[in-house]
C-alpha cells in the first residue's frame, strides 16, 4: 500500500477466489508517487505469480501525459514479462482519467495482454474469474 497525506492511496491485494491481484487507487498521484506505486504492483505480480489483474480505478483522479506513456512504453511491456496475460479496469469517475485510460488501453497489443474495462467491481471480477486457464487467452470469448 501506498498512501499520501492527502488520502490518496493504492491498495494491493490478492484475490484468491478469481485468483488475482487487485489494485485500488484513491485519489491523486505526483508522477513519482505513482509510478513507485505502480513499481510495488508490479513486484506484488511477480512476488504472487499473478496472471490477472483488477485495477479498481473508480476514484483515480488523472494518469498525466508522461505517466501514460511510461505506462505504455515502460511499464505495460514490464508487467506482460512478468506474466500476467489479462487485466480488468473498473471505469474511472473523473472524465480526464476516463479518456486517460482510454488511449493507454488502446495502445496494448490485445494478443499479449487482453484488457477490459467495466463499470463495476464484481463485473470485472466475475470476467476475470471466467477467463479460465491462467495465462490462456484462447479461453477467452
Amino acid at each position: 500500500m501506498t498512501g499520501g497525506s492527502d488520502g490518496s492511496e493504492c491498495v494491493v491485494t490478492f484475490d484468491p477466489k478469481v485468483p488475482c491481484l487487485t489494485m485500488s487507487w484513491n485519489g491523486y498521484f505526483t508522477s513519482q508517487r505513482f509510478r513507485e506505486a505502480n513499481e510495488r504492483v508490479l513486484d506484488a505480480v511477480r512476488q504472487a505469480a499473478a496472471t490477472k489483474l483488477l485495477g479498481d480505478i473508480t476514484n483515480f483522479t488523472l494518469i498525466g501525459a508522461e505517466d501514460q506513456r511510461w505506462l505504455t512504453e515502460n511499464w505495460i511491456p514490464r508487467l506482460i514479462a512478468a506474466g500476467v496475460r489479462h487485466v480488468a479496469l473498473v471505469q474511472p469517475v473523473f472524465y480526464f482519467n476516463v479518456v486517460a485510460v482510454q488511449s493507454v488501453v488502446d495502445k496494448v497489443s490485445q494478443d499479449q495482454l487482453l484488457v477490459r474495462i467495466f463499470d463495476s467491481v464484481p463485473s470485472a471480477r466475475r470476467w476475470l474469474w471466467e477467463t479460465g486457464a491462467a495465462g490462456d487467452l484462447a479461453t477467452v470469448t
